[in-house]
């Protein structure tokens, strides 16, 4: 599994990446207003920075579960998905995204 999947697996599985997305958006939007008006990012530009902002988030989860599952890009997903289910990571990661400040 590689991140691109395990990012895939998250989003079909969980609420994880809606919760991150509506969280990084106030945060971008109110952090947007205290730019000078001349400076602000237009809704493309706060969609990007999110997705970047997401796109960590993923790279950070999958090295940390990477050592946990003693596996690498080319291990099969199978023992990824086993390991998630199994440690309920998805559900951790909704809890942790839902008490999540920025």
């Amino acid at each position: 599994m590689n991140t691109v999947q395990l990012q895939k697996f998250i989003s079909d599985n969980s609420q994880v990446e809606v919760i991150f997305m509506q969280i990084a958006f106030e945060y971008l939007n109110s952090k947007n207003k205290k730019r000078q008006p001349a400076k602000r990012w237009n809704e493309e530009q706060i969609t990007r920075q999110a997705e970047k902002m997401y796109a960590q988030v993923v790279e950070d989860l999958y090295n940390k579960l990477h050592t946990q599952v003693k596996a690498n890009r080319f291990t099969p997903a199978e023992k990824w998905i086993q390991f998630i289910n199994q440690n309920e990571v998805l559900d951790g990661l909704e809890e942790s995204m839902i008490e999540l400040e920025l």
